[in-house]
C-alpha cells in the first residue's frame, strides 16, 4: 500500500502517492470521500509505461478521469504529462 505523504492547509491539500499504479489511484479514488475541491491535478508518472501496454494504459486514465469527474463534478480536473 502506497505511504500517504501529504500536506494539508486551510486552503490547500496535497496527496501523494509514490509509486502507485494508475488502476490503484483509480480504487483509491473510487473509495475515498473527497470532498468537494475545486481543482484536481493527477500526475501519472512512467511507472504505469513500463509494465502496461499502450492501450490499457490510455483507458486506465480514462476510467480514473470519469471516476474523478463523476465524484467530484464541479472541479475542475488537470491531467498532467506523463514524464
Amino acid at each position: 500500500m502506497p505511504r500517504n505523504v501529504g500536506a494539508e492547509h486551510a486552503d490547500k491539500m496535497v496527496k501523494c502517492f509514490p509509486w502507485i499504479k494508475t488502476e490503484h489511484l483509480h480504487i483509491m479514488v473510487e473509495k475515498r470521500d473527497l470532498g468537494s475541491p475545486k481543482t484536481v491535478i493527477i500526475h501519472i508518472g512512467p511507472d504505469d509505461l513500463r509494465t502496461t501496454r499502450n492501450l490499457d494504459f490510455v483507458m486506465e486514465v480514462y476510467a480514473l478521469v470519469a471516476t474523478a469527474k463523476r465524484k467530484i463534478p464541479n472541479c475542475r480536473l488537470v491531467l498532467s504529462e506523463v514524464l
